[in-house]
C-alpha cells in the first residue's frame, strides 16, 4: 500500500470516528434532552417496609413507566406494575413499589417512561422513551443500625415556613421525614396539592430519602381531600399503619377529623365512627405481634393528642397543673392498647408543649409540635439505637425550644 492510499485510509479513518463521535455526543444530548421533560412531578420516595420502596411521580402524557434499579449506578433490575394481568399504563400517575430489598442498604435507580400518543385495542403508539438522572437511595435501617427521623407537622401549605425548618435542620442526617398532619391544609384542587407536594419533596430529597405522609384532620377537608391518598403509598394501604425503622417500632395512627361526624361543617359526608372501630380492631393486632412486643422502642406518631390538656376556665392564666381533658370511649380503649409505649409525638393544637409522663394521665412522654406561623412553628428530630432514644425540639432558628427527651436501657 503506497503512502497515497494509506493517507486517504487514515482520513477515512478519522472521519468515520469523528462522526461515530458527534453522533455519539448527539445521540447522548438527545437522551439528556429527554430526561425529566415530561415529568409534571420527579420522583418521590415511599418507605412501604425496610425490604420494600415505593417510586411515585406523575407524566404530563399518559404513559407507561417502570423503575430500574440495583446495587451499583449500572442498575441490572427493573420493576414494572401490573394489576389483574394489566401492565399498568395509559395513566399520568405512576407507582411502582419494589420489594426484595435489603434494609440498611444503599442501592441506585432512575424511572423510565414512554409516553402513549394512540392507545387502540390492537396497537399503542409510544413517543420517545424519557429517564430521570440515576439517582441513590437506602432502605429503612436494620434492627441492628441506628436510625434517624425529622418530624414535620402542621405547615398548612406553607412551603416558606417549611423551607426555613428544613434549613434548621441543616445537615443533621436522617432516614425519612414525617409529616404529621395539617401539612397539606384542605386540599381544593389537583394543581394545589400538586405544588405543595413537590416543595415539600425538593426540601426532604424526597427521591432519596422516604418521607411517610399522614392525615390530620384539614386533609380530610376541601374537594381534593377524597383524591388526596393516591399522593401516596401507606403501608398496608391505610392511613395507619406501622413500621420497623432500627430498633423502633413506630405506631402511626389516624384519628380523622376533630368534631363529631354529625356537626354540620361535614355535610353528613365523613364516618370517622366506623374508620376508627376498623383502627381500633388493627391496633389490637399490631400491640398483639412480635414486631411491636419485641421492639426495644415503641414510638407512637398521629395527629390529634390523645391526651389532652383541660382548657382553662375563663380563658386566664393560671399555674396551676395542667389536667386531663375528658375523653370518648374509643380513644381510652387505644391509650389502653398503647400503654406500654416509650414516647407520643403529635400536633394539632398549634400550642408546642411538653408532658412528661404522669402530667396528663400519661404514662410516656408526650410532645406536641407547634403551628403554622413562624414563631410557633417546630421540627423534631428523633434518634434511636438499642440502648438509646432521644428526641430534639427546634424552632425555625434551630434553637432547642422544648426539654430534650433521653431515654437509655
Amino acid at each position: 500500500m503506497n503512502r497515497k492510499a494509506r493517507t486517504v485510509i487514515l482520513a477515512l479513518t478519522l472521519t468515520i470516528i469523528h462522526l461515530g463521535m458527534q453522533a455519539a455526543e448527539q445521540s447522548a444530548a438527545g437522551r439528556e434532552s429527554r430526561r425529566a421533560t415530561g415529568l409534571a412531578q420527579a420522583p418521590y420516595l415511599q418507605a412501604v417496609s425496610p425490604t420494600s420502596m415505593a417510586f411515585l411521580w406523575r407524566t404530563h402524557e399518559p404513559a407507561y413507566g417502570w423503575v430500574e434499579y440495583g446495587e451499583t449506578p449500572t442498575l441490572g433490575r427493573k420493576q414494572d406494575a401490573s394489576v389483574l394481568g394489566l401492565k399498568v399504563a395509559n395513566t399520568t400517575e405512576h407507582r411502582i413499589v419494589v420489594e426484595g430489598l435489603r434494609p440498611g442498604c444503599t442501592y441506585h435507580y432512575r424511572v423510565v417512561f414512554k409516553p402513549i400518543r394512540n392507545f387502540q385495542a390492537y396497537k399503542v403508539e409510544f413517543g420517545p422513551e424519557e429517564q430521570t438522572e440515576i439517582r441513590p437511595f437506602r432502605t429503612l435501617p436494620s434492627a441492628r443500625q441506628e436510625v434517624a427521623a425529622v418530624i414535620f407537622n402542621d405547615l398548612h401549605n406553607d412551603t416558606n415556613l417549611f423551607g426555613g425548618l428544613r434549613a434548621a435542620v441543616g445537615n443533621t442526617p436522617f432516614d425519612f421525614s414525617v409529616f404529621n398532619g395539617d401539612c397539606f391544609a384542605d386540599p381544593a384542587t389537583a394543581q394545589q396539592t400538586f405544588g405543595v407536594l413537590a416543595g415539600y419533596s425538593r426540601g426532604i430529597d424526597a427521591g432519596s430519602r422516604p418521607a411517610f405522609f399522614l392525615r390530620g384532620n384539614h386533609e380530610t377537608r376541601g374537594a381534593y381531600s377524597r383524591q388526596w391518598p393516591a399522593l401516596v403509598e401507606w403501608p398496608g394501604g391505610k392511613p395507619y399503619f406501622a413500621f420497623s425503622a432500627g430498633s423502633v417500632r413506630f405506631v402511626m395512627l389516624d384519628l380523622g377529623e376533630d368534631k363529631p361526624d354529625d356537626h354540620p361543617a361535614y355535610s353528613g359526608l365523613v364516618d370517622f365512627a366506623r374508620f376508627r372501630q376498623e383502627q381500633t380492631q388493627w391496633l389490637k393486632t399490631e400491640v398483639a405481634s412480635p414486631a411491636y412486643r419485641q421492639a426495644a422502642w415503641r414510638v407512637l406518631i398521629y395527629h390529634i393528642p390523645l391526651y389532652r390538656e383541660r382548657a382553662s376556665s375563663g380563658g386566664s392564666a393560671t399555674n396551676a397543673p395542667p389536667r386531663a381533658a375528658p375523653r370518648p370511649d374509643w380513644q381510652d380503649t387505644w391509650l389502653t392498647l398503647l400503654r406500654k409505649a416509650d414516647l407520643a409525638i403529635n400536633g394539632h393544637t398549634h400550642t408546642r408543649a411538653y408532658y412528661p409522663a404522669g402530667t396528663i394521665g400519661n404514662p410516656y412522654p408526650v410532645y406536641v409540635g407547634g403551628g403554622p406561623k413562624t414563631n410557633l412553628a417546630t421540627v423534631m428530630i428523633l434518634r434511636a439505637n438499642s440502648r438509646e432514644l432521644s428526641l430534639r425540639v427546634l424552632d425555625s432558628t434551630g434553637r432547642e425550644v422544648l426539654p430534650a427527651f433521653n431515654k437509655r436501657r
